[in-house]
């Protein structure tokens, strides 16, 4: 049988979260012969007077959709771009993408609102390789713990992980971690992933990678929302609203969540002092600017306050966090150049206790207060000369922390405050040129100069400074549905003002710092394959780093009661590895990705660190993975399952603890309620799987089974 085409049709643009998508393009076919180009409107609404035989529907960011049976109304769903698509402008560091020879991934705002997973960190754990210090959810873990693991590099807390929001740095100016609750969830438009040391642009803090977190730009008017709760007394509301005007934007956020948390501690090991790890916060920001036709300006100001329980009564810590920031950029001479600067203030408080080991008691033992003012400043150039794009820049950090720590003693007895802490300054210039070598070839050529020097409150500790060369070169080809990489790179770390300068307590282990730490240096290669059909896109990236004068936190005695260990540069690290990733998409209706990552690091070397040469690097598995499913149709609902799993790893320099192998598995639904509302339920760790995420050496449990429920709101 066959059926009259409608003599117009209308119809509504969503993605797979069932959000409208405005400004999608619409070419569409007419049954005479016509082609016919249309702009979603700005709820993704849109209208065509004819009778239609296909349609074509792109918007940047969503992989093009063509639809041929044609019914009014109508609702297209676009899937998020496969990784072979995604636009990445953070391997550039540019206003506009250029071309890069880098891995990358992409999380679109559709992508983050269909995974059940409750935050940014967790959603970015279906990323190849991402993990955060410990397995534990931002939502539980200490902020201390939260430093990204890209790669196999690690062997401390510190973050190796360069993470951005819109420019400017998420990571801790003291010590390296990240609050990846910092950025309201509505806001975020997408996140971008690169993996492989970025020294030659971004630094000392891009050994083994970039995250950035890119929230929507003020260029029209807009708003959106998720309201919340569920399991734990956990409520969340997260707001973003923006207009433009001739010219001129402005936009504001919000978000606040208050939970009562999850046991930290597992259940066989579990004692009356033992408590929720509950968290509450609010964070948000506004911006205002104007954009003309040859340069556009901004300012932002960001507020941020956190109060946390680390899982008994005595242990908590506190952060307050403000922070402007401005940036301005423009085009003159046929160059497009930028430039942005930002400060901030910072306190953070924590205190630490020793506890009894029938858990029935603890005591007090150091409160902390480190008080930070942070300050960054950069400018760029890109300039196209014929088959050359040159980009050429430089920046400034300075951080300046008082760590005050006062000690109680066995009985009680209050002694100090002791002062330590110090003045970091780093200078930077870095250039890359990227060359059209044919048609289908990419050069990379880059390379990075830094001063640094860090300076302590305590005379009697010596002054550290270091000026270090970091090179890059890479090279793309692209022949057909297939595409080879390969980059070599060196690229330097020095250490923070936390590892030279902040010792700390988790159980009953004591880490002290090293005023005397030296950077690291890692060297490597990475090469990978990619391949793109109509359907299926997949990639194998394989990888070889050597970091060298590694920082770990060497262990240097146990008792049953203590286990001391304090930041030392051990010989090297060196991991290998290689990185699986696929995106099917196999019918209109479902599709699949999954990613594999295998990862060999230990520390090799019989000087530094003799006591652990050939040990495995703590925190790093030698297997992790994830698969994701999604089911979609507008008439009904939208169904998403994740799955990631992890191998053994150990949580000690010396290989004492074991954390044991898990898989997990999320599940969402959603559904429309109305144009631009969203209902949708989603659960966590779906079989209520107990898994180790620390041993302290107290065994640490993940994030139980939970619950959420609520709507998400997107208005023009």
């Amino acid at each position: 049988m066959v059926f009259a085409q409608p003599a117009s049709i209308a119809g509504t643009v969503v993605d797979v979260s069932g959000l409208a998508v405005a400004g999608a393009t619409i070419a569409a076919q007419t049954a005479d012969g016509q082609t016919r180009a249309l702009v979603a409107g700005p709820d993704g609404s849109f209208t065509v007077d004819a009778a239609v035989t296909s349609l074509r529907v792109t918007s940047p960011g969503f992989a093009p959709t063509v639809v041929e049976a044609i019914v009014s109304p109508l609702r297209v769903v676009l899937r998020p771009a496969s990784f072979a698509d995604s636009v990445v402008v953070t391997a550039t560091r540019g206003v506009d993408r250029l071309p890069s020879a880098a891995p990358s991934t992409v999380v679109t705002a559709a992508e983050l609102n269909n995974s059940a997973a409750g935050s940014i960190d967790d959603v970015l754990r279906s990323t190849p390789g991402f993990s955060l210090f410990r397995r534990s959810s931002s939502r539980v873990a200490n902020p201390t713990t939260q430093g990204v693991t890209l790669r196999g590099v690690s062997g401390s807390g510190a973050s190796r992980t360069l993470v951005l929001s819109d420019g400017v740095p998420l990571n801790d100016p003291f010590g390296s971690w990240v609050y990846w609750n910092r950025i309201p969830q509505a806001a975020v438009d997408r996140v971008e992933v690169v993996r492989g040391a970025t020294g030659d642009l971004y630094g000392a803090d891009a050994l083994g990678g970039v995250v950035q977190l890119l929230t929507y730009a003020p260029n029209r008017t807009r708003a959106r929302a998720t309201l919340e709760g569920g399991s734990f007394d956990t409520f969340r509301g997260s707001l973003f609203g923006g207009f433009a005007h001739e010219g001129w934007a402005a936009s504001g956020a919000y978000e606040g969540t208050s939970t009562d948390g999850a046991y930290t501690v597992a259940p066989e090991a579990r004692g009356p002092i033992d408590t929720r790890a509950n968290s509450d916060y609010q964070t948000g920001f506004v911006t205002a600017g104007r954009q003309a036709d040859a340069w556009n300006a901004w300012i932002k100001g960001a507020l941020y306050s956190e109060d946390r329980g680390n899982g008994t009564p005595q242990q908590v810590n506190a952060t307050n966090w403000r922070q402007v920031s401005g940036n301005a950029s423009g085009s003159v001479g046929g160059g497009a150049w930028q430039a942005q600067a930002a400060g901030a203030t910072q306190d953070y408080y924590q205190t630490f206790t020793a506890v009894a080991a029938s858990r029935a008691s603890e005591r007090l033992t150091t409160e902390q207060t480190t008080d930070t003012t942070f300050l960054t400043a950069g400018s760029q150039w890109t300039q196209a000369l014929g088959r050359v794009t040159l980009l050429a820049g430089g920046d400034y950090h300075r951080t300046d922390s008082d760590l005050a720590t006062v000690s109680y003693s066995f009985t009680g007895v209050r002694s100090g405050p002791a002062f330590t802490g110090g003045i970091e300054r780093a200078v930077g210039l870095y250039s890359r040129a990227s060359i059209a070598a044919a048609d289908n070839v990419t050069v990379d050529l880059g390379g990075r100069l830094d001063w640094w020097r860090s300076e302590p409150t305590d005379a009697n500790l010596p002054d550290k400074s270091v000026t270090f060369f970091s090179p890059r070169a890479a090279v793309a080809w692209r022949q057909g549905a297939y595409s080879l990489q390969g980059a070599v790179y060196y690229a330097n770390r020095p250490p923070t003002l936390n590892e030279l300068h902040r010792g700390f307590r988790v159980g009953n282990a004591v880490t002290n710092p090293n005023p005397l730490l030296n950077p690291e240096t890692l060297s490597g290669v990475e090469g990978g394959v990619l391949g793109s059909w109509s359907r299926l896109t997949a990639r194998m990236t394989t990888f070889y780093n050597r970091l060298e004068g590694a920082i770990a936190n060497v262990t240097l005695s146990i008792t049953p009661s203590l286990i001391t260990r304090e930041r030392r540069n051990s010989d090297e690290i060196r991991a290998a590895g290689v990185e699986w990733e696929v995106d099917a998409r196999v019918s209109p209706t479902f599709s699949l990705n999954g990613q594999l990552v295998l990862t060999s690091s230990h520390f090799r070397g019989s000087v530094a660190t003799p006591e652990i040469a050939d040990n495995r690097v703590p925190q790093v598995p030698v297997v992790q993975g994830g698969l994701g499913i999604t089911w979609t149709d507008p008439r009904y609902l939208t169904a998403a399952a994740q799955v990631r799993f992890s191998g053994q790893q150990f949580d000690d320099d010396v290989n004492e603890f074991k954390l044991g192998a898990y898989g997990v598995v999320d599940v969402q639904v959603s559904r429309s309620v109305t144009r631009g509302v969203v209902g949708f339920l989603a659960v966590e760790n779906l079989f209520d799987q107990v898994y180790d995420v620390g041993r302290t050496p107290i065994r640490l449990v993940g994030w139980p089974r939970a619950v959420r429920a609520g709507v998400r709101v997107a208005l023009r």
